[in-house]
């Protein structure tokens, strides 16, 4: 009965394919789009299978947030109001900090949300876990396609570089390919990446909106920081797409006011709560025990203390995990992966100074280093696990190599010729 259910599930993702404007207009065929689906679906069995050993099935959230949303269907069946009622409940006397990791309501919202998500996919998969898998992964090829039809609509590059830079990946493809948060995190930026090109180019819509407000509604509850990282980026795009202004000019700003406004924070009591958090956040880490944890300098709520940890966290979000003969495998294989990407990345950054390119005149390459900058410094701040960095940074990938890919190897298209008047799902 299950490879019955596989099969025609496999039909329905090839007819969804074939058939919707969205991945129609994408630039890519029915086929690969059907080739890049299968690998995900083989690499998000893989990565179960991996989080389901004796060594790893004890922290896999994967599983947990499985098992948890079992009992949540039957909750949902028997008590629906109940159900759906327990998503606004506070267990605590306040509802705490908003990006604390204990007795904080927000950060409860994360599970909560995603444990009730899985259970409602539970109504139609029978609580499989491997069918509900095959439902996240085709929402994530919505956000995979997105940021890919963002980047084919304005630049020129050989197709099969920008498929590899975009999906490929390995560390954002077994990450970003399994029932967890992180696939959901990327896919709603990336929509909200596109939405926000289609209303600068074409104009506001209603369905545009609705689109773009759900997607911030599933980053705030499964990843609220990320916000703090998208919203400069869109100021940032919307100035100079509106008044025409100098994108190296403005989100190099917006990046250094965004920067110094976090450095000093801690001295004015209204923006103390910014660096406060992120303090906690990074206590909270330091409070949690592993195989990959490291050490840090200490990090405290003052000005001093955050300029001298930042060289610390480039450095930790950027090089880590270093080179070293007791790596696992799957360590290894993240480190060379990172420093290869870092090759391309210092490449790219030669060309960016030594040469003149009107691909730099793009606010979308800003746009995706901006975000990236963003998230990486959150990590660099607050983890001290190599196998955490590992885990967050593979999200921001594609908002690092692509850029770099572009200024390597792309050019911008025409574009009266580039953006299709098709009507899709924007």
């Amino acid at each position: 009965m299950f490879y019955i259910l596989f099969l025609g599930y496999f039909f329905l993702v090839y007819v969804l394919f074939a058939k919707l404007i969205f991945f129609k207009t994408s630039g890519l065929g029915t086929f690969t789009l059907l080739i890049i689906f299968t690998l995900k679906i083989f690499i998000g069995f893989l990565y179960s299978y991996y989080f389901a050993s004796p060594s790893q099935i004890e922290n896999a959230d994967t599983w947990t947030y499985f098992i948890d949303s079992k009992a949540e269907t039957d909750w949902l069946l028997r008590n629906p109001k109940e159900f759906f009622a327990d998503f606004f409940t506070n267990n605590y006397s306040t509802r705490g900090s908003f990006f604390a990791s204990y007795n904080s309501y927000w950060n409860d919202l994360k599970a909560t949300s995603f444990t009730k998500l899985l259970a409602i996919l539970n109504l139609f998969s029978n609580k499989n876990y491997y069918i509900n898998l095959l439902f996240f992964n085709v929402i994530f090829m919505f956000g995979n396609v997105a940021f890919y039809k963002l980047i084919h609509q304005n630049f020129a590059i050989k197709n099969w570089v920008l498929i590899a830079a975009v999906f490929l990946t390995p560390s954002f493809l077994f990450w970003c390919s399994a029932i967890h948060k992180d696939g959901l995190v990327f896919s709603a930026t990336a929509i909200i990446l596109y939405g926000f090109y289609k209303i600068l180019k074409d104009g506001f819509s209603c369905k545009r909106a609705i689109v773009l407000l759900i997607c911030f509604c599933v980053i705030f509850l499964l990843r609220n920081y990320y916000l703090l990282a998208i919203i400069p980026a869109l100021i940032g795009w919307f100035l100079v797409e509106k008044f025409k202004l100098n994108a190296k000019h403005i989100f190099t700003t917006i990046t250094a006011i965004c920067l110094v406004m976090f450095i000093l924070s801690s001295s004015f009591s209204f923006t103390k709560g910014i660096v406060s958090s992120v303090v906690t956040k990074h206590n909270e880490f330091l409070m949690l025990e592993g195989n990959t944890k490291f050490e840090t300098p200490k990090l405290e709520v003052n000005t001093i203390s955050i300029v001298k940890y930042f060289p610390f966290a480039m450095q930790s979000v950027l090089l880590r995990p270093f080179p070293s003969k007791k790596e696992s495998l799957p360590t290894l294989l993240a480190t060379l992966e990172n420093y290869s990407f870092l090759v391309v990345i210092m490449f790219a950054l030669f060309l960016f100074f030594k040469t003149k390119n009107e691909i730099f005149n793009s606010p979308i390459i800003y746009v995706c280093l901006t975000i990236c900058f963003f998230l990486f410094l959150f990590i660099g701040y607050t983890v001290c696990f190599d196998a955490a960095i590992i885990r967050y940074r593979s999200v921001s990938i594609p908002f690092v190599i692509v850029p770099c890919v572009l200024i390597i190897w792309g050019k911008i298209k025409n574009q009266h010729s580039s953006v299709q008047s098709v009507s899709s799902l924007f």
